[in-house]
């Protein structure tokens, strides 16, 4: 697999502060752009897609209902997701320190992990119903904030899975905001909405 292929970037007003695309399970990097430019209309985007899995079934780390999940391969890729997004950052001069990190479902528990174990950079989350990941340590980020989502009627990701996640965010010393819908699974225009405001509000 050549790993550029994974990521797509979508230029924006250098003074924005960029933002970081991670995925569902089956999702696009261009229907993450589009989702990215609702959010943060003048910032510059940066969807990188996961390396498990094939099409349909990409994700950041392999997910099933028959068994555990590899905390080895969330580690490593967790990691790769760091560098990478360092590295573009440093490429195109955008400000890694005020990037933004926007995930849904299996992107938004990786984004979460990589958060409290202090692997992503940046300042701000947006989290789309995010699975919870056991980080071995969380590591501090005072002054970091996250927004998170989460649906009463959800049957893969429950309202108790995402505050869970939450208060594992805290114990990282960051400010949570908890936002539930009465949807499922699938994203509502409410909760898209305050996250868009939300973020409009914090920067």
């Amino acid at each position: 697999m050549v790993e550029d292929d994974l990521i797509e970037i979508a230029p924006g007003a250098n003074t924005a502060p960029p933002v970081l695309l991670l995925q569902g399970t089956g999702g696009t990097n261009t229907e993450m752009l589009n989702f990215g430019r609702r959010l943060a209309p003048q910032s510059p985007l940066i969807a990188i897609s996961g390396r498990s899995g094939v099409g349909a079934q990409r994700q950041y780390f392999l997910q099933t209902a028959a068994g555990p999940v590899d905390r080895d391969q969330v580690a490593a890729e967790a990691n790769w997701l760091g560098t990478t997004v360092k590295n573009i950052c440093a490429t195109h001069h955008w400000d890694v320190d005020r990037l933004i990190t926007v995930g849904y479902s299996n992107g938004a528990a990786m984004a979460a992990y990589g958060i409290r174990a202090g692997i992503l950079p940046g300042r701000q989350a947006v989290l789309f119903h995010p699975l919870w990941l056991a980080v071995a340590k969380n590591v501090q980020r005072n002054g970091y904030q996250v927004w998170l989502s989460a649906g009463q009627r959800d049957p893969l990701v429950s309202v108790a899975t995402v505050t869970q996640v939450a208060d594992d965010c805290k114990k990282s010393g960051i400010t949570t905001t908890l936002f539930q819908t009465a949807g499922t699974h699938m994203l509502t225009p409410q909760e898209v909405l305050a996250a868009k405001e939300w973020l409009s509000e914090n920067n």
